[in-house]
């Protein structure tokens, strides 16, 4: 679970005047600015609604391994008051989300909230705005904090708030306090309870930020914020001093960059002190960011990015440090019909113990108004986490149809009737794609009186053809697709047993949803159903087993097509894939569980088919020459050939690999020559990219992470059509590897920054005269190195691919 940092909450409640707590919790993707109901002087407004759905889970426990799935029922109500208008507000509101589950219902729950905001104008000057809520909650199982109980953990959390905004000139303040409560509740597990009186708190934050605006209309501000975390008991149940004293410090600016885009941005540092000495204090970089956009035809999106400081229970570590970043992208396509995608990660960087990890995510959402008060919605998400702890990792998918009702009117007036239309990019197309993909399995088995949990994979290519049809809506793009993939990647394990796997061909099927550009370029996010072939090979002793069997799986990605010449389409697209886990026999009835997943890269073009559209606008060609800066989401993985000798001499021959994501920085500079781009490029990034193995009870338990990244690339590409580059890259790279490696009573740690030789390419589109979004793959090539441990030592080869979402403004 995640607690939001009171003081920046507060900081955005106070600039924006809106209520805090809205802020804090977790609100519906499907809400839009455009739903917002003007109140009229000296009004009041009573919203009230319910939510019905049905929704499907295929991991509930966020397992690696053994996954289970189910179906289950959510409701959702709602109530909102809102008294006075004008320079005096009071909301109050409730609301509840209930579950109930088919197979598990131990995993049924009852959420609640209730809340109350005020605002008030002192003077012409001076607003003092306050409010509090209390949520009767549960704890997510893909929480860093969860605990394996039988029933999800519940807990109370109450919050408060007061602050006052002033300005005088071109000089603002703002002063803000918050005190937030936690009690949570003890949870039943196999034969025993586990005990959480040990995590009640009381968090207290008072912060205070100064601006200053410029006549170019940036505003230039520095903020601060004190933080004290008081627990009831003096120790937690490992005996460790939890409550702390905190403080932040930062300066940054805020601008309105054109009629379009708006910016925030900041950088500093924050402290963390602990009552025990033996938990490390914080000590580290604060940043955060926001940039929003706001298009033409009801188009919009944003970028968020975060850092904060969170609470822990791993015996210990002191905290972990949560560097959070979300992509989210809107449309209003009419009063009925409403989209969004997102793209979010997160790393964890925990202090004080050797766990990291990364969760990265991606949704995507549809709702349609049947009428002024009742809505359809369809929602789909899918997340993963990659950790440094063996059995830690788990990808998830949710499908969720709901039907809604709103007691406030979503329009007025007779809403006109979408204009469906099959204009490009719409229509029917083909395409034949080149993909590079990486093939991950996760294995789960016993080894003697104890237990095996690793990771394996390998890269490989293929070729994926696709055809479809899609049909426009202004510029919503929604659209089916089916596919058919030829060979790919395979991997082996070669010690006392012989085992591998290989991806022989996929069908699937595939929903589009995505956004047509000023300048006909496509960006869109893709969810649908795969069907692939695998061949597996187990032989350990005189058992041999060997099967070619399909498996049903699910996958999800983002991508971009850009318009070349009249029909013609480039396309650059990423995905990822995960089949259902299966046991594969290894002799004297014992089993490995089995549990593939893909990550893929496909770049290829096509031929549509669809009517020419009609020339309603002008193209808005975009700049990709000079300087530019840019944040970017990736996802990848390490692939590490690894060799060693073994117990009885026995010589292992390996590829270990999994997946993560990442979270980056890039800056460079362009000059085009005609239709030719060449550039340089400086990058860096911070990543939990990994693989693990841990062998219960005595063993070998090792892994490999991806820490961070530092490097330059050099950029060559080709311009088509008014606002699109293709490019290829290559370049070198410094990124350190951290290898844990304990075997025998003998445990060592490798922190070893390699150079790597990196290529690669993408397609960047602009979304308009300064701001490109771009879809970028990339190898890296490192060299290989042994890790000593005694008298012996491992061999380790290094090779990853990442694929990151950038968004870039040029300067």
């Amino acid at each position: 679970m995640r607690i939001s940092n009171g003081f920046k909450v507060m900081i955005l409640a106070t600039a924006s005047g809106l209520a805090a707590p809205a802020l804090a919790q977790s609100t519906s993707p499907n809400r839009t600015a455009s739903e917002t109901v003007t109140i009229t002087p000296g009004g009041s407004r009573l919203d009230a609604g319910l939510e019905l759905a049905t929704a499907y889970d295929d991991n509930v426990y966020v397992s690696r391994n053994h996954e289970q799935n189910d179906v289950y029922l959510l409701a959702r109500p709602s109530l909102k008051l809102r008294l006075g208008s004008g320079d005096s507000t009071l909301t109050v509101r409730g609301a509840g989300e209930i579950a109930r589950y088919a197979d598990l219902s131990s995993e049924d729950y009852d959420d609640w909230s209730l809340a109350g905001d005020a605002r008030a104008a002192l003077s012409k000057a001076v607003s003092l705005t306050a409010g509090a809520e209390w949520r009767w909650d549960h704890e997510s199982r893909a929480s860093p904090e969860a605990v394996s109980g039988i029933e999800p953990t519940r807990y109370q959390r109450g919050f408060g708030y007061l602050g006052i905004v002033g300005s005088s000139g071109n000089v603002t303040g703002r002063l803000a306090g918050t005190v937030t409560r936690y009690a949570f509740s003890d949870v039943p597990a196999s034969g025993t309870m586990i005990h959480n009186a040990d995590r009640d708190r009381i968090q207290m934050e008072i912060g205070a930020r100064g601006g200053f605006a410029l006549s170019s209309g940036t505003e230039l501000f520095l903020q601060g914020a004190s933080d004290w975390r008081d627990y009831d008991q003096k120790t937690d149940d490992s005996g460790y001093r939890r409550s702390s004293d905190g403080f932040a410090i930062a300066a940054g600016f805020r601008r309105k960059l054109d009629d379009a885009w708006s910016a925030e941005l900041f950088a500093g540092w924050m402290w963390r002190d602990y009552r025990d000495p033996r938990l490390p204090d914080i000590d580290s970089w604060d940043i955060g960011a926001v940039l929003d956009w706001t298009g033409d035809k009801g188009l919009g999106g944003s970028f968020r990015l975060d850092r904060s400081s969170e609470e822990t229970t791993l015996p210990g570590a002191s905290g972990y440090i949560m560097t959070s970043g979300r992509l989210t992208l809107r449309a209003d396509v009419g009063p009925r019909l409403t989209a969004g995608i997102g793209l979010s990660g997160a790393h964890y960087d925990y202090v004080g113990a050797d766990r990291s990890e990364f969760v990265i995510g991606g949704d995507l959402w549809v709702r349609q108004w049947l009428s002024r008060h009742i809505y359809l919605g369809v929602d789909y998400s899918h997340a993963e986490r990659s950790s440094n702890a063996a059995g830690f990792d788990y990808d998830q998918n949710r499908f969720q149809v709901s039907l809604g009702v709103e007691l406030r009117p979503r329009y007025t007036g007779d809403a006109p009737a979408v204009a469906w239309g099959n204009a490009t990019p719409g229509g029917a197309y083909f395409g034949l794609l080149a993909s590079h993909a990486t093939l991950i399995t996760g294995v789960d088995g016993p080894r003697g009186p104890g237990s095996n949990t690793a990771d394996f994979g390998d890269m490989g290519g293929g070729v994926v053809a696709v055809a479809g049809y899609g049909i426009l809506a202004s510029r919503l793009y929604l659209g089916i697709e089916t596919e058919a993939a030829l060979a790919g990647p395979d991997w082996q394990h070669s010690a006392d047993r012989i085992f591998s796997m290989s991806k022989d061909n996929a069908v699937g099927l595939s929903a589009r949803i995505g956004w047509v550009t000023p300048n006909s370029d496509l960006v869109y996010a893709r969810f649908g159903v795969t069907s692939t072939t695998f061949t597996t090979d187990y032989t350990h002793g005189a058992s041999a087993y060997s099967q070619s069997a399909r498996h049903t799986g699910f996958s999800a990605g983002f991508g971009v097509e850009a318009q070349a010449g009249r029909r013609g389409f480039v396309r650059a697209e990423y995905l990822v894939a995960s089949q259902g886990d299966f046991d594969v026999p290894t002799g004297s009835g014992n089993f490995d569980n089995f549990s593939p997943n893909e990550t893929q890269f496909r770049f290829g073009g096509g031929i549509r088919f669809g009517r020419d559209a009609a020339a309603t606008e002008d193209p808005r060609p975009s700049r990709f020459d000079g300087p530019y800066v840019g944040l970017q989401i990736g996802h990848g993985a390490l692939v590490t050939a690894n060799q060693g000798v073994r117990s009885g001499g026995t010589e292992l021959d390996v590829t270990r690999a999994s997946r993560g994501g990442l979270l980056g920085l890039y800056g460079g500079y362009g000059v085009v020559i005609g239709r030719t781009y060449l550039g340089l490029e400086a990058e860096a990034d911070i990543s939990a990219i990994n693989w693990n193995i841990d062998r219960e009870a005595n063993g070998r338990t090792y892994s490999a992470e991806h820490d961070y990244s530092f490097g330059g690339t050099a950029r060559a590409g080709v311009l088509i059509g008014d606002a699109a580059l293709i490019y290829a890259r290559a370049g070198a790279v410094r990124t350190r590897f951290d290898i844990d490696y304990a075997t025998s009573g003998i445990a060592v740690r490798s922190l070893d920054t390699r150079t790597g030789v990196r290529y690669g390419g993408g397609i960047e589109v602009g979304l308009g005269s300064r701001v490109h979004l771009r879809l970028d793959y990339t190898i890296t090539d490192y060299a290989a190195y042994d890790v000593e441990y005694g008298r012996n030592a491992d061999h380790f080869d290094h090779s990853e691919a990442l694929f990151r979402v950038g968004l870039s403004w040029r300067l």
